[in-house]
C-alpha cells in the first residue's frame, strides 16, 4: 500500500502492533509519518497493560 504524506503531515491509523512483553499482537493506534511507523505514546497493552512504546508495528490497512 502507499499513502504519500507531504513533509511535516502525520496520520494516525489503526493497525496491528506485536508486544514485546506478553508477545500477543493486538490493535493500537499508529503515526504513519515520512519515514516510519511508531505507536503512538501512552497507549498499552489490551492483554498485560505493559507501554506499547516499544512495540514492533507490523500492519496497517487503509481503507479505499
Amino acid at each position: 500500500m502507499i499513502v504519500t504524506v507531504k513533509a511535516g503531515q502525520v496520520q494516525e491509523v489503526k493497525a496491528q502492533v506485536y508486544c514485546p512483553i506478553c508477545t500477543h499482537i493486538v490493535e493500537a493506534t499508529v503515526l504513519h509519518g515520512r519515514k516510519r511507523d511508531i505507536t503512538k505514546p501512552g497507549q498499552h497493552c489490551a492483554h498485560c497493560r505493559s507501554s506499547l512504546d516499544a512495540g514492533y508495528v507490523l500492519h496497517w490497512e487503509k481503507a479505499a
